[in-house]
């Protein structure tokens, strides 16, 4: 050994010393570094929950906005079957009205009044039943 070098020191010595001054350290230092991490978890996790609940009701609002779609669009399917309905009569109404015009010189103008009348009454229900559908609904 030289002069200038240290004398060795006993393993007892190391062990005391990694035992008291080391070790606490280390586990301050590993403390600190887990406590700033689970905070860190935490927060995340707090933000994931609030986009997933965020997300929940964007997903519930945007299903609630279809379901009024598919109503106005069932809507408008029975719409267009009415107004078929009453283009359907209407050519009819018409198809009478030109019997009626070649009968009335038969003398059998009564009876086809009357049948006149009664599509007149049926087209007015139709037109009647469109009407109250074209209203706004709140």
């Amino acid at each position: 050994m030289s002069a200038m070098s240290d004398p060795p020191i006993p393993l007892t010595t190391l062990t005391e010393f990694h035992r008291e001054v080391v070790a606490p350290d280390i586990e301050r230092i590993v403390g600190a570094s887990e406590r700033r991490l689970r905070g860190e978890m935490h927060a995340l996790h707090e933000a994931s929950l609030m986009r997933s609940e965020a997300l929940e009701m964007e997903s519930a609002a945007i299903e609630a906005g279809l379901r009024r779609v598919e109503e106005r669009l069932d809507s408008l399917v029975e719409h267009r079957h009415l107004a078929t309905e009453v283009r359907r009569l209407d050519e009819r109404l018409g198809h009478v009205e030109k019997r009626l015009d070649e009968l009335v010189a038969s003398h059998q103008r009564d009876a086809l009044q009357a049948e006149l009348q009664k599509l007149r009454g049926r087209l007015n229900v139709v037109e009647a039943q469109i009407g109250a559908r074209q209203k706004p609904q709140p």
